[in-house]
């Protein structure tokens, strides 16, 4: 930064302006690694629907492997079908009193 200006606000404008730009530089940024970072997860999502595809289309996990292929940590989901739904039973309001 250099100005030929004995005019304070002038170089507090222009000491400001270096600020500001940085900070738009550092936004963009941040702005381009948030959109990155939502298109990996988008193709996460479809990476691990198209080896779940696979799976149900006769390949077997170790053949998948071989090629390269390997499941993601993560919840899997479940062959078995069970009812995760809970049982609620009325209580017995004798014996209470108000």
């Amino acid at each position: 930064m250099s100005t030929n200006s004995n005019d304070p606000m002038a170089v507090a404008e222009a000491m400001m302006k270096e600020r500001r730009d940085t900070v738009k530089s550092l936004s963009k940024v941040r702005d381009e690694k948030a959109a990155a970072q939502a298109k990996i997860s988008e193709l996460e999502m479809q990476e691990a629907e198209a080896y779940e595809l696979a799976l149900a289309s006769g390949w077997a996990q170790s053949e998948l492997k071989k090629m390269g292929f390997t499941r993601k940590t993560g919840p899997r989901r479940s062959k078995r079908n069970t009812d995760t739904s809970a049982t609620v039973t009325a209580a017995n309001d004798e014996g209470m009193s108000a």
